[in-house]
């Protein structure tokens, strides 16, 4: 019986293994390895950002901050109640629509300029972040059967919240082109994708979506990892730059590169900011609330709608604390902030007249 039992949790064990291996993807290799290793990012073996940045801010050890992170008690870490989203038929939207669906957590529908972008798609329970929580009630509104055709996947960086096997497996047959910084072609070959259909971009490189339209990809303050080699490609930020400029930020910690792209861009229309998931132990890697507004001041932007919030609980604090902050801290400011629900669009034509319930309220 015992050696029964044995077997069936090593062959759990197995499954289990393997399933996480294909799903970690694959490191650089071969000509790959050969545009990283010549990146002006690349040093000592791995990238860098634009400055010193380490993981924790010291204040306390390292295991003291998995400590608290895993066992510290917090009040409303989830919703009381299934988040209410909105089921919006993305397929049924016209090409001639210029709008933004945010999908929850980082996932992001863009149509404009006549094409469709689809960033950082997590739209199954993904791993290895079920292994140890789940999607909140409601947020996971959308699957991958839900998503049109899309001109451009983009990916900001390869961390699992960002960068979801299975979903962009399901989707491989409808994407036109992925986009990904350096180093993360290396997972979507290595997962099937047609290898001349990838565009690795350094920061600084810029993609002709049209002659109208460029995607360009700019510098994020983060790092990058899945199960082995920390920091082996790189992670960005990108501006969809055509009659309408948008900004996605991904995710990293505030510095001077938002001043540095609203000089070099100005005039962006929305920023599509990192908002949740933070903790002042890891301020460099993510953004702190109390900075996003100055970066979204530094940026110049008109309008501000952030993300990286309300699907899942990554970090120790309320599940609404990152939207009801802003929405104190917007006072004041040039800008617009937009707080669609997940699945709501934003029309960009139109967003000015558009009204936003408070609907985080638990």
């Amino acid at each position: 019986m015992v050696y029964a039992l044995l077997t069936v949790v090593l062959a759990m064990l197995v499954w289990l293994g393997t399933l996480l291996w294909v799903e970690a993807g694959q490191l650089p290799r071969g000509q790959r390895l050969e545009r990283v290793q010549q990146s002006p990012q690349w040093a000592d073996g791995e990238f860098h950002n634009q400055q010193t940045t380490p993981q924790f801010t010291g204040d306390k050890s390292a295991v003291r901050v998995m400590w608290d992170y895993l066992f510290s008690k917090i009040d409303g870490l989830s919703p009381s109640a299934p988040v209410p989203a909105v089921k919006t038929n993305l397929k049924a939207i016209g090409r001639d629509e210029e709008v933004v669906v945010w999908l929850g957590h980082s996932s992001v529908f863009v149509q404009t300029a006549g094409k469709r972008f689809l960033f950082d798609p997590v739209l199954t329970a993904a791993l290895p972040v079920t292994l140890f929580m789940r999607p909140f009630k409601g947020a996971d509104a959308y699957a991958p059967a839900d998503i049109p055709p899309v001109d451009f996947l983009i990916i900001t960086h390869d961390h699992w919240d960002h960068l979801d096997y299975r979903t962009v497996k399901a989707l491989r047959r409808r994407v036109g082109a992925v986009v990904c910084p350096l180093g993360v072609g290396q997972h979507f070959e290595y997962w099937g994708f047609d290898a001349s259909l990838v565009h690795e971009m350094d920061w600084g490189d810029s993609l002709a979506i049209d002659s109208t339209a460029t995607l360009r990809c700019l510098p994020a303050r983060h790092f990058s990892g899945r199960l082995l080699g920390r920091n082996r490609t790189l992670w960005a930020s990108y501006l969809i730059d055509g009659a309408r400029r948008i900004y996605v930020s991904g995710d990293g910690g505030y510095d001077g590169r938002f001043a540095a792209i609203g000089r070099q861009y100005p005039g962006i229309d929305l920023a599509i900011m990192e908002n949740g998931q933070y903790n002042t132990q890891w301020r460099y890697i993510h953004m702190m609330p109390q900075l996003l507004p100055q970066a979204v001041d530094d940026l110049g932007a008109r309008r501000l709608l952030t993300y990286h919030n309300s699907k899942y609980a990554l970090a120790r604090h309320r599940w609404n604390e990152p939207l009801d902050s802003i929405a104190a801290d917007a006072r004041g400011h040039a800008w617009q902030l937009l707080t669609p629900r997940i699945g709501q669009p934003v029309s960009l034509g139109e967003a000015q007249a558009q009204e936003f319930e408070q609907w985080w309220s638990d």
